[in-house]
């Protein structure tokens, strides 16, 4: 009877340790991330335990479309939301964890949208046991920098005001006279756009004889090292007169007056000199520098007489890009990236002064535009960091850049904000070193999109990415050569 007993507990005793072993809680941690760029959505088991034999699923709303299924040890392909395709992978949360073997369940989602903001669900399972955990996603969007508009007042003193869009959340706005301490502004208000961002406007009233200057600075509560700013010489801006219209509509006139004329000037000499290039050449250097610079935002033809010759070398391509023989055509190989910036590619030519320009074929027959892609320009050290440290650096690189919810994007060393425009068929760049001007057109609508300004100080190469996981390549065109001008000088990449 003692040793029946026995048996008996020590019976019990394995089952309950069986149990227990079995038995785990879910954690999760809620994460904040700025929109297109990547995040970590952390999720682990407590106690520590091995995961790979579990089922790992992670969910919006609905149990039955996962963004990410793990069964029989893999991820699988399907069932899958379809806009999390390829943008969604297993990552652990810390970079010692050894992931599923410790516990570590948690995702990377890639190329963010605001539409990824919001509620997420972790819910793992065994043979015996099962748990789930939610957790919140915040997307935050830093906005365009901020706008002064100024007006006089009846007591002859200044009105500033300050408006800046694209925001999420909310922002902050403070003013700054001078270097004193910010100001208390007469109004401030926010808006939401159609978009789901928000806007944020704010005026002041001040005297130009309180200081030099007056400056306007827009950040979110999270990011107070992130700001945009934009001030205002007051002194230059202030002045008399004896006659009764006001200073300030008097200079606006005269300025639109001047602007209107120079435009009208603009296109009656490139209508005229479109119509004569077949029977005249082109005047000297001076000439041509000169139109140029005067035509520097408006899209034109003549840029094309400072067209190179760009391929990508497939000995020194990302190991995971895929390069066509002739180095034009650029897709990625379908394999798992851990960022973006892995696919980065320079082209076999490099800059260190002169006028430059070339496309970038971004649709093919019967597909649609391409979603992903970076255009632009780098350093060779820029996107070695890129790759290696699988961010985007803080300096040596200008270009723009596209993902399939927000649209287009600037991305350069002083600033990151969402630029509104038709996604563009063909994209022409124009890069003047010597004026530190980067400048993009949709050349197939002839509009100018947006121009970046630098000072550079080394040499640039053309930077191609043509993302991840689509059809569409990204096409480096190839445009009739000119005789090379004496400011232009270019290096050969070894």
């Amino acid at each position: 009877m003692y040793r029946f007993g026995l048996l008996i507990t020590v019976f019990a005793h394995l089952i309950c340790s069986t149990t227990t072993a079995a038995t785990f809680s879910v954690s999760v941690d809620n994460a904040t991330v700025l929109m297109g760029g990547s995040v970590t959505l952390p999720c682990w088991l407590s106690p520590t335990m091995d995961a790979e034999e579990m089922d790992v699923r992670w969910y919006r709303s609905d149990y039955n479309k996962p963004l990410l299924l793990y069964r029989d040890r893999k991820v699988q392909s399907s069932p899958q939301m379809e806009q999390y395709q390829n943008r969604t992978a297993l990552m652990p949360r810390e970079p010692t964890s050894s992931g599923l073997k410790q516990g570590d369940v948690s995702i990377r989602i890639d190329r963010v949208n605001l539409q990824d903001a919001g509620k997420y669900v972790c819910y793992v399972s065994s043979s015996q046991h099962y748990e789930s955990e939610a957790m919140y996603l915040k997307v935050e969007v830093i906005g365009a920098p901020p706008i002064l508009t100024l007006s006089r007042t009846e007591d002859d003193r200044v009105k500033v005001s300050c408006i800046s869009t694209g925001w999420q959340p909310a922002p902050q706005l403070q003013w700054s006279l001078g270097a004193q301490q910010p100001l208390q502004p007469g109004g401030l208000s926010h808006s939401p756009e159609a978009d789901g961002l928000f806007s944020v406007q704010s005026w002041v009233v001040c005297s130009s004889s309180e200081s030099q200057w007056i400056s306007c600075s827009v950040f979110l509560p999270s990011m107070k090292e992130d700001v945009k700013e934009a001030r205002v010489d007051l002194q230059i801006n202030s002045f008399t007169t004896d006659s009764g219209a006001s200073p300030w509509m008097t200079a606006f006139i005269i300025a639109l007056l001047a602007i209107i004329a120079l435009v009208t000037a603009m296109v009656l000499h490139l209508r005229k000199t479109k119509m004569k290039k077949e029977e005249v050449a082109l005047g000297t250097q001076e000439e041509e520098s000169h139109l140029l610079t005067a035509c520097d935002l408006a899209y034109s033809e003549d840029m094309k007489i400072h067209a190179v010759d760009i391929t990508i070398e497939k000995a020194t391509a990302p190991a995971r890009l895929k390069v066509a023989q002739n180095g034009k055509t650029l897709r990625d190989n379908g394999e798992a990236l851990e960022s973006d910036c892995e696919l980065c590619a320079l082209g076999n030519t490099g800059f260190s002064k002169g006028k430059h320009y070339w496309e970038v074929g971004l649709r093919m027959p019967n597909v649609p535009v391409k979603q992903f892609w970076w255009a632009g320009v780098a350093t060779d050290s820029a996107v070695k960091t890129m790759r290696e440290q699988k961010s985007t650096p803080t300096s040596g690189l200008w270009c723009l850049y596209s993902d399939d919810k927000s649209g287009v994007h600037t991305k350069s060393e002083s600033s990151h904000y969402i630029y509104r425009a038709q996604r563009p068929e063909v994209l022409g760049i124009f890069l003047d070193y010597d004026e530190g001007r980067l400048s993009f057109y949709d050349t197939k609508l002839g509009q100018h999109l947006v121009t970046l300004k630098s000072s550079f100080n080394e040499t640039v190469y053309p930077l191609f990415n043509p993302g991840q996981g689509e059809t569409t390549p990204l096409q480096i065109l190839s445009l009739p050569q000119t005789t090379p001008k004496p400011n232009d000088y270019v290096l050969n990449k070894v």
